[in-house]
């Protein structure tokens, strides 16, 4: 598993579906073989670069995913997800007073 060099999910969309890439080989293999034929940018060309070079082991996935969302937003396709809120442990009526009965 370490020799795909794994990273938080990425999502793409592809033919009006969402595509979740979750490590730096997916990504290779979604530039090489399903990236649009009319979004290639300066972008690209660097993020195909890093991305050879992270499998190689020469970077962090970290700068693998960086490079590839950043690709992505240039070619229109990165959907931005919104991250859940942290869970604090407090329900919103905690704290609150009972209806006395009457």
């Amino acid at each position: 598993m370490e020799n795909y060099k794994p990273f938080k999910i990425v999502s793409v969309l592809r033919n009006g579906k969402a595509i979740g890439i979750t490590s730096a080989y997916d990504a290779a293999r979604f530039i090489l073989e399903q990236w649009p034929d009319d979004a290639a940018g300066p972008k690209l060309y660097i993020c195909k670069a890093i991305l050879f070079k992270c499998l190689a082991g020469e970077c962090s996935a970290a700068v693998a995913r960086v490079a590839f969302v950043e690709a992505a937003r240039e070619a229109g396709i990165f959907i931005e997800t919104t991250p859940r809120p942290v869970p604090t442990g407090q329900l919103e009526r905690w704290h609150k007073t009972k209806q006395r009965r009457q």
